[in-house]
């Protein structure tokens, strides 16, 4: 397994010309709370690539009023209309009972574009979380622990999609922050 992961990641290196990224790597860890829409969303390898140790797993029906303790609220969610369906039930189940949703992390599954389905009801949710990211697929991810994912070079697409989270928690942070002055 070690192996297959060095030569993809030098692989991505030589072609993509990447950088590596993670919580250790020069960016700060974002004070987030993570939660899984779905299960497999990725959620706990977004967690390793934010540093926050706020993963919560997956939302559930039953699931009300999560209590984020100040931080932002992140949902996690995969890129197939199934997930969208998942999507919209959590940010239904928990917008007005808690924290406002800082961000919707869309985890793209490498398998194509976006299914039309899955961007059409992303888009009705726009207006009811404070921003939706895309995180592009990034081959590596699939060979690394999630103790490891600091070690994979991410694209440069990958690096925005990680900094808009990072910002979308931020602007989160500062309403936050200016509502208590």
């Amino acid at each position: 397994m070690v192996s297959a992961f060095t030569r993809l990641r030098g692989r991505e290196t030589e072609e993509r010309g990447n950088a590596p990224v993670g919580a250790g790597q020069g960016a700060p860890p974002v004070d987030a709370v993570l939660l899984g829409c779905h299960g497999g969303a990725g959620t706990s390898t977004l967690a390793s690539l934010l540093g926050t140790p706020w993963d919560l797993g997956c939302y559930t029906p039953g699931m009300r009023g999560v209590e984020t303790f100040g931080r932002p609220l992140v949902l996690v969610a995969r890129d197939s209309a199934p997930a969208a369906a998942r999507v919209t039930e959590a940010v239904t189940g928990l917008v007005g009972t808690g924290p406002a949703v800082a961000c919707l992390v869309v985890v793209a599954d490498g398998s194509g574009p976006e299914p039309r389905e899955a961007a059409v009801r992303l888009r009705l949710l726009a207006d009811r979380v404070g921003r939706i990211v895309r995180l592009p697929f990034v081959a590596g991810l699939r060979y690394a622990d999630t103790g490891d994912v600091a070690q994979v070079r991410l694209p440069k697409k990958a690096e925005r999609a990680l900094a808009e989270i990072r910002e979308a928690c931020g602007a989160l942070d500062s309403v936050a922050v200016g509502a208590t002055d």
